[in-house]
């Protein structure tokens, strides 16, 4: 039984597509391995931050870690450079081996920059770059990310609110107006 020559060509393209598929699953199959061996075993391995990076005394942070093992018990960040407790116990967040911790940054700290460390049960740790603006520094911030959020967007006072009002009506009285020019014109010409 002789085939097409549309058949054999559509043949040759099937088995060309197979052969991909099988080539490129076969590759990321023994990739995925490699990626996951080289993340678990490579030096250090703990990430850690700080939310957010740039506080003023008397505000809340936020303390993440990522200990390198999955298998790491506990963390703790030492918080005497801030002038928090020397040893902070953080809590297990729902991935293992990550950990959280809340401080509020005591109203005595001076501006400058702190690099507080959380060390982990496995044996690693990591250190945080947290900026300190003074109070003053920090509420001008605030105030100018607020005007500048405001200004992306549309904020309505009572005053603008009013003048939208009289701007539409003034729109249906120009609409009615031109309806009633346009209707007596078209009376006009069809009268002679």
């Amino acid at each position: 039984m002789r085939m097409a020559p549309w058949g054999a060509a559509a043949t040759r393209l099937g088995l060309r597509l197979t052969t991909a598929a099988a080539v490129g699953t076969a590759a990321l199959v023994a990739t995925v391995p490699l990626a996951a061996a080289a993340r678990a075993s490579g030096p250090g391995g703990t990430i850690a931050s700080v939310s957010p990076t740039v506080a003023a005394p008397g505000r809340p942070l936020q303390f993440t870690v990522s200990c390198a093992s999955l298998g790491a018990a506990a963390a703790t960040l030492l918080g005497q450079p801030l002038r928090l407790p020397a040893i902070i116990p953080m809590n297990a967040a729902p991935r293992e081996g990550d950990f959280v911790v809340a401080v509020r940054l005591p109203s005595g700290v001076r501006p400058g920059s702190y690099h507080p460390r959380i060390e982990c049960s496995d044996g690693t740790a990591a250190t945080i770059a947290l900026q300190v603006e003074s109070a003053a520094a920090a509420a001008a911030a605030r105030a100018a990310a607020a005007s500048e959020r405001a200004a992306d967007g549309v904020v309505a006072s009572p005053v603008s609110a009013g003048l939208a009002a009289v701007g539409v009506a003034l729109m249906a009285v120009g609409a009615l107006a031109g309806g009633s020019a346009l209707a007596l014109r078209r009376r006009v010409r069809s009268h002679p």
